[in-house]
């Protein structure tokens, strides 16, 4: 290799040192610009919409976005409260459209400042955390909530559809997005949204075919249940059962169930209707 050859190298490193700045936030916390985007920041009010990879210093991915298409965000706060947020905050602050930015501190700092929590006992106090941040767009809320809804709608419908594929299921989808297998149609009487049903069901989780949760019998209001259920239950008459893939927008949207349904997931349930009442009674917990 000649010496030109040598100096090429050498100017290239150089150019590409140069396109990465590190930056700081009001609390200390510094970041480094991998990519620099429209640098028009978010004002009050709005919301910076982005994907991100959280990772320790084991390569140990705790969390990410890219995979699932489905980005995060946070909203922006008055300008007299910055001096008030952690370093993150201050950051996002800081951030436009088309920046990639990358931020290092120590797992103890993340519980401490990020979390607000005291580091759970079988994580290792040594490790560092690295956050990698793309910023993807800077909108209002309506706008933003109107978007994930599509994001989230069409990669459920995508998991659903390939699931069924592979599974070589045959499977009919109604307007809003509920896939559903009728396996037996009785001509038993068929509830109203007015009604209280009688059930057999099992639920799981579409991604892991997980039991999330399961019962021989249970009565309830069909005013009072998720929107796929109320969607879908309707359709069986007294002793048909059928299977219900339902997109987390019908069952437990972005907030989940805590403790027993995590944010955005798609529920599988299969369910047979055993009786039709007209009312629900509290006290026995029973259709009347």
């Amino acid at each position: 290799m000649n010496k030109s050859s040598f100096a090429f190298i050498g100017l290239l490193a150089f150019m590409f040192a140069c396109g990465e700045t590190v930056k700081e936030t009001p609390s200390g916390l510094k970041y480094t610009v991998i990519r620099a985007g429209d640098g028009v920041v978010p004002e009050p009010g709005q919301v910076l919409v982005f994907h991100y990879e959280l990772k320790d210093s084991k390569d140990s991915v705790w969390g990410e976005t890219f995979t699932s298409g489905i980005p995060a965000a946070t909203r922006i706060d008055e300008a007299e409260n910055t001096v008030n947020e952690d370093g993150m905050t201050q950051m996002f602050r800081q951030l436009s459209v088309g920046d990639s930015v990358k931020t290092e501190m120590a797992v103890t700092d993340f519980f401490s400042n990020i979390v607000r929590s005291p580091l759970p006992p079988q994580v290792d106090s040594a490790l560092a955390i690295k956050y990698t941040i793309k910023v993807r767009n800077i909108t209002s809320v309506e706008e933003f909530l109107s978007a994930r809804e599509a994001d989230v709608l069409k990669r459920d419908t995508d998991q659903i559809k390939r699931h069924l594929a592979e599974e070589n299921i045959t499977a009919q989808q109604d307007t809003s997005g509920l896939q559903y297998i009728i396996h037996t149609s009785g001509g038993g009487t068929k509830p109203s949204a007015e009604n209280c049903v009688e059930v057999k069901y099992t639920g799981r989780f579409l991604e892991t075919g997980e039991i999330f949760d399961q019962a021989d019998r249970i009565s309830f209001p069909l005013e009072g249940v998720i929107a796929g259920w109320r969607l879908g239950i309707p359709m069986l008459g007294i002793g048909d059962s059928g299977t219900f893939y339902i997109p987390s927008k019908l069952a437990y949207g972005p907030q989940g169930y805590p403790g027993a349904i995590p944010p955005d997931a798609v529920l599988v349930f299969d369910v047979t209707l055993l009786d039709v009442k007209s009312e629900f009674d509290q006290a026995t917990r029973s259709c009347k």
